[in-house]
């Protein structure tokens, strides 16, 4: 006989405590042990914060749970299919929190975050049998809702394989090249500014994701036990949101969009300069930790990044602006070039113990200490303003240019931190973002520069 409803079932719920907890974003699902508790008929849930299964959370919220039943019930396994919600309000957490058991709910910290499941189907099993269900329409989101959160989930799904959160590497220095090809004929070409700047965020992209491929088959993403959001990569592959597959299927579609950007730009300008400067930086992004170069793995990881983000997109955008080359866009990409790999270097302070243990010999491996890698950081960062001010006082680059030194107080301030923290995680992640923020602000501020010049 089938039970439509027994009186037992929260009660078995209430009861059990621990439910085995299957979450999935795509395809891959991740099964996890999980304490709950009883709050009326809803499950509250604590997750460690960077567990796969709050990772999922946070782009599917449906979840699928396995309840033990209590031994007096008439039934094996209670099988639950929710809707998750995480738990923000402070004032919210504190009233139910009062009722977590066993004093657990002051574990609740940074480090784990609490989610509220809402049963829309309850079913209790003998084996593989269902014996009865209950059903809660009214815990079913709402469509409008269920629209909306899909989109966003979609768009910080491809945020995150992709890492766009750092395209400002590649999207300054085409800034950049526009503004010293205006400075020099007073026009821009804008759609094929549009085009380069496409194709610099697309090959950038594809760099992106066949880096976290290789290093995910080198076990260099897996052995890193201290990721941040600047190190460690995108953790799309160990999450368990794409598989290995599918994140080699999108690089090597980004890198065949690039492709065919480049091969249209080279058609329309003279010459092959645009076929050269595309091939060496499709070299340099698909080399970087691909088999066989694998350029990161052998020391050089560093200087393809200073090359490709400073002088081949600085002098690739002018060139397709202007159709020529000339000295003053590739001495003014040096310092972008510099600071794009500085943002790599300092990502490689969290890594060193990561990045050697699988051989991968970037810079701060090869140096066998954080103290004299600190030490390459400051003084690369203070050579950028000197390159900068003495090509201005020269009468290279524009007087404009001292405005650069607006950036002076985060320089200062991300070297401070960092002679501090090189040999901490967490304290150093301010000096990661400073770094980013120093090579943004400092390339756009150049470009305006350039622009003031051509205007005044």
């Amino acid at each position: 006989m089938v039970i439509s409803n027994p009186p037992s079932i929260f009660e078995n719920i209430a009861a059990t405590g621990e439910m085995l907890l299957a979450t999935n974003v795509t395809s891959l699902s991740h099964l996890q042990n999980a304490r709950y508790f009883r709050h009326e008929n809803e499950i509250i849930v604590l997750l460690p914060t960077e567990s796969i299964s709050a990772r999922h959370l946070r782009y599917n919220p449906y979840i699928h749970g396995m309840i033990p039943a209590t031994e007096n019930s008439s039934f094996d396994n209670i099988k639950i299919d929710a809707f998750a919600e995480q738990l923000r309000d402070s004032g919210q957490l504190e009233r139910i929190g009062a009722k977590f058991p066993s004093g657990g709910w002051t574990a609740l910290s940074e480090n784990q975050l609490a989610f509220r499941f809402k049963p829309m189907r309850i079913e209790w099993m003998n084996g593989s049998d269902t014996v009865g269900c209950l059903t809660l329409p009214a815990n079913e989101p709402q469509l409008l809702h269920c629209f909306f959160f899909g989109i966003w989930a979609r768009i910080k799904r491809w945020a995150g394989i992709l890492r766009a959160p750092f395209f400002s590497a590649s999207i300054a220095p085409v800034v950049l090249g526009a503004a010293v090809a205006y400075n020099r004929q007073s026009e821009i070409h804008w759609g094929r500014l549009l085009l380069t700047l496409l194709g610099a965020i697309y090959v950038h992209a594809a760099a992106n994701v066949i880096n976290d491929y290789y290093d995910h088959r080198s076990g260099n993403d897996a052995g890193n036990r201290y990721p941040t959001a600047f190190s460690g990569g995108s953790r799309m592959i160990q999450e368990k949101i794409i598989t290995p597959a599918t994140g080699f299927f999108i690089a090597l579609s980004l890198f065949a969009v690039t492709v065919a950007i480049g091969l249209y730009l080279n058609a329309v300008t003279n010459g092959n300069i645009i076929l050269i400067i595309g091939l060496v930086g499709t070299f340099f992004a698909f080399g970087y930790s691909a088999m066989p170069l694998k350029l990161a793995y052998r020391g050089i990881g560093e200087f393809a990044i200073v090359s490709a983000f400073g002088p081949l997109i600085v002098m690739g955008t002018y060139y397709v602006q202007v159709q020529s080359l000339d000295l003053i866009p590739l001495l003014i990409s040096i310092p972008t070039g510099i600071l794009v790999g500085l943002i790599l270097f300092i990502n490689e302070f969290q890594d060193m113990t990561a990045d050697a243990e699988v051989n991968k010999n970037t810079l701060v491996v090869k140096l066998k200490s954080k103290k004299v890698a600190f030490y390459v950081y400051s003084i690369l960062l203070i050579f950028v303003y000197i390159w900068l001010v003495c090509f201005t006082i020269l009468g290279v680059f524009p007087i404009w240019t001292l405005l650069t030194f607006i950036t002076i107080p985060m320089v200062y301030r991300a070297i401070q931190i960092t002679s501090k923290h090189y040999d901490k995680i967490e304290e150093l992640i301010p000096a990661n973002a400073l770094t980013i923020g120093i090579h943004l602000l400092l390339t756009l501020l150049v470009s305006v520069a350039f622009l003031l010049d051509a205007i005044w």
